[in-house]
Formats: structure tokens, sequence, C-alpha cells
């Protein structure tokens, strides 16, 4: 699923109208058809719906819902905004196709009537609103949002720009869902606006796919259909086939997090895992991980196919003299850097110029120490992509939609995943996946990619046993076999 500018879906549209037997009128019809179709089958009751389009493209893809769902038997009522004499001509087109008697012309923000229990479909404005809104439209949708009514946005939430609304503070529509036609918005994926989003669904509309062939696609949302295919694991191979890895950390006050890393590097199926932590609870290790192996002092590293160093390991000198001794002996072993490690790193950024091509896993505290702070999402994007080449790293920015940022300036965002793995201990486990596929051999990014998706997965495959205020980090752990097992 690919994630595209303003500008590029316009080019889409006329490239699909130039290059295949379809006119933009046809073009409209299809995009209603499949939002009817998506309705129809997401909404199995015959509610009444309420269609309030404005006179452009988007309104006509309104009209053409409008049109469908009467077809299909449903109570349907349209809101035509008159507040403007601009109209596109595929508009009228299918406005000629309503009876008058369902058509209601809006003249002021106080004519629209908004009747209880009705769904709204909101066909205002779509992908190519480049001015913010206000006057009587950000009355109208004011009045909207006031309503409390269940509401579809087509396209786009109406007032929502496509990509940067760092300067956009007009009215916007507080979608309860938002049918995106045919690829993904940033927008739709940014903390700040996923008020306005609701429930995000995109829907193909037929664009002509051929324009994507030669397209510089830079950003994406990981599927199953993108990930990088999992490692074959060949009936006569045994441990040393997939890898060694060493993870180090561990402190009095944080024993938990290297045990979790540990635990989740296992489940996700590496060779053989060595751990370095502190001597006073090494026994406490083996009585809950019998699998790894334990190391006290360390002075070797270079036997490793790859190292995670940072979970619960403290910030003191001892810490930070270790840290020193990995990032000068590792040469060009793969390296995942998480949690103290990361911090210790943000006083001494020093320290960055060996870590090139290493993973970082930050999550937003961390990354704002690392980074300087931000005023907008899309700074904080900014921030990240600008972090990851000028170091040479692959970024990857935990939370919601976690985004990953690679040293080529490609962007992945990942939508597995819930809220109730905003507990502790959860990026712990992201670290251990990754540091396993990277021992096993994986590309840095194709791990990166596959180790996101894959914890994010099993955090849904263990709410669905759980609650999201029930679920730990332990859950996910537990997990990973069907996760990955859905990747087969």
């Amino acid at each position: 699923m690919i994630i595209l500018d303003a500008s590029t879906i316009k080019k889409w549209d006329i490239f699909t109208i130039k290059n295949t037997p379809i006119t933009s009128l046809n073009l409209m019809e299809k995009a209603g058809d499949a939002c009817t179709n998506k309705i129809i089958k997401d909404i199995k009751d015959k509610e009444t719906f309420h269609i309030i389009a404005n006179k452009g493209n988007n309104g006509g893809d309104g009209l053409v819902i409008a049109r469908n769902l009467i077809n299909n038997n449903y109570k349907v009522r349209v809101s035509v905004l008159e507040f403007s004499n601009n109209a596109s001509s595929d508009f009228i087109n299918n406005l000629t196709r309503l009876p008058n008697t369902l058509i209601t012309r809006i003249f002021t923000p106080s004519d629209l009537i908004i009747n209880e229990g009705e769904i709204i479909i909101d066909a205002i404005f779509g992908y190519g609103l480049n001015r913010i809104v206000t006057g009587q439209f950000a009355k109208l949708i004011h009045n909207i949002n006031q309503s409390n009514s269940k509401i579809i946005s087509i396209d786009m939430p109406s007032g929502l720009f496509n990509e940067d609304n760092r300067k956009n503070d007009g009215a916007i529509i507080k979608a309860t869902e938002t049918y995106a036609f045919e690829c993904m918005k940033l927008s739709l994926l940014l903390p700040s606006y996923s008020k306005y989003c609701g429930i995000v669904k995109v829907i193909d509309i037929g664009l002509d796919k051929r324009f994507l062939t030669n397209l510089d696609i830079q950003k994406q949302i990981l599927k199953k259909s993108n990930l990088p295919k999992l490692i074959k694991r060949e009936k006569f191979t045994h441990k040393g086939d997939y890898g060694h890895g060493l993870i180090i950390g561990g402190s009095k006050q944080m024993k938990g997090a290297i045990i979790l890393s540990s635990k989740a590097s296992m489940r996700a199926g590496i060779g053989k895992l060595s751990v370095s932590l502190p001597e006073d609870y090494i026994k406490e290790l083996n009585m809950k991980l019998p699998e790894a192996i334990v190391h006290k002092p360390l002075r070797n590293v270079i036997k490793y196919d790859a190292i995670a160093i940072g979970p619960g390991m403290g910030t003191d000198k001892n810490a930070e003299k270790k840290l020193k001794n990995i990032l000068t002996q590792r040469k060009s072993i793969p390296l995942v850097l998480d949690a103290d490690a990361l911090n210790i790193i943000s006083n001494n950024m020093d320290l960055l110029k060996f870590c090139k091509d290493s993973i970082i896993t930050p999550h937003i505290g961390e990354f704002k120490r690392l980074c300087g702070d931000f005023n907008s999402d899309e700074e904080m994007l900014e921030k990240q992509l600008e972090f990851a080449v000028k170091y040479q790293l692959i970024v990857i920015l935990k939370g919601a939609h976690t985004s990953i940022v690679t040293q080529k300036r490609e962007i992945f965002f990942n939508t597995t995943g819930n809220s109730g793995m905003a507990t502790a201990g959860t990026g712990d486990v992201l670290c251990g996946i990754i540091l396993s596929l990277l021992a096993q051999g994986y590309d840095a990014v194709d791990a990166a990619c596959l180790s996101v998706f894959i914890h994010g997965k099993a955090g849904d495959l263990a709410l669905e046993k759980n609650s999201k205020e029930s679920l730990i980090a332990s859950n996910i752990i537990n997990h990973l076999g069907e996760a990955f097992r859905l990747l087969y």
C-alpha cells in the first residue's frame, strides 16, 4: 500500500483517463460504486443516509453514492451546498440523475438540518484542497461535527489537507470513517489528525496501475504483500544456520527488560542467543530462560552475527563504557541500539560515527533527546528523515503507526498493533525480535520492517484473548508464533 501526495494522485487520475477507455464521468461512477459497495458490505441494517455535497468532483462522488443507495432501497436525502456558483461538469451531470424531491439546496449553514440517527456522507472537499476552510463552509462543518452523527468522509475528511497541515487552522470534519481512494494519504497516518479520520479504509476505484510502474515511491504502508519473504528453514539445518546473537543490558533496577528481549529473540527464530548482564542475577536469567547462554565480562564481540544493546542497561559510567566498547569493536556487525544505549548517545553524539547502518528504536521521549523537539507531526517526520540520512541509520520511531525511515530516504508506516501495547516492556520485545532477524541474516531494512509488522500483529493476536487494559509485553511474546505463521 503506497502513500502519495496530492499532485501525484492528480497525475494518476489524468493518466487513467488518457490511457484507458474511461472518461472522468465514468471514473466518478466507478469511485461512487466502490464506496457504495463498501457501505453496503459494512453496514448491514437499512440505515438512513444524508449526503452533504459541495459542487466539485468530491460532491459528484457523493451524488453517485446517493443514487446507488437509492437503487439499493436505502432511505437517502441529499443536501447540495450553494455557497458558490462554480460547479464541475461531472457534478452537474450526476445531479440531473437524481430526483429533485430528494435534493435540498443549502444557501447558509443554518439551512442544513441533520436528523437524529442518519448517517452523514461527507462529500464536501477531497484530496485536492489547498486552502483552509473558513466562512460559511467552516460554520457548516462545525454544525456537522456537533451533530454526533456517524460520518463517512469520501477520500478525505473535508478540510484536512492531503499531506501538510502545519498551517491548517481551519474547520475540519471529524469523520467516523474515511474512505481513501486508491492509496493512503500522509495526513491520515499522523497522530495529530487521527481525531479527524476515524477508521481509514482504502478503496480501489480502478485507477490504472500502470502509472505506478516507474514511479519512485518513497512512502509505503507495511503489508504482507510488500514484506520480505521469511527465510525458509530447510530440513537438514542446525542452530548454527540461524545465527548467534548477543544482547547486552540489564541492571538492578531493570531486570525484566533484558529477559523480555531475550525471550522475544528466541521466539523469533534465532539459532543461539548469548546474554551479557550483571553477575548478580545470572541465576535468575538461567531459571527464566534456560535456552540462553550467559556471559559475565565481555571481551570479544566479533564472533557474533548481530548485537543488541540497551534494554534495562542504565546510563552510569559502567554502562557508558560498555557501549563505547561495543561500538568500537563491532566493525560491520549488524547492531540494534535501544533504550538506555540511546540515552547515553544523546549525551555523547560523537558516538554516532560508530553506528553507521545500525537500527535504532527510540520511543518519542528518546527521539526528542536525540533529534530535538518539534512543533508538528510533519516536523517530527522531517527530523526522523534528516537524522537517518545524516548518520546513515535506520530509525524506528515507535508508537501508533510506527514509522521506519532508512538511509535511502524510504519511509514505511506500520498499521498493525493496538493501544493495549502502550505498556512497559513492549519495546524490549521489539528489540529482541529485530536482533533475532538480523542474526538470521536478514538485511537491516528487511529486519526492521518485518520485526515491526510481526510485533504489532502479535499484539493484535494477544488482544483477542485480553483487553487493552490487561495486555502485557509477555502476551506479545506468547503470540509471536501465530504472527509468523500468518506470513507463511
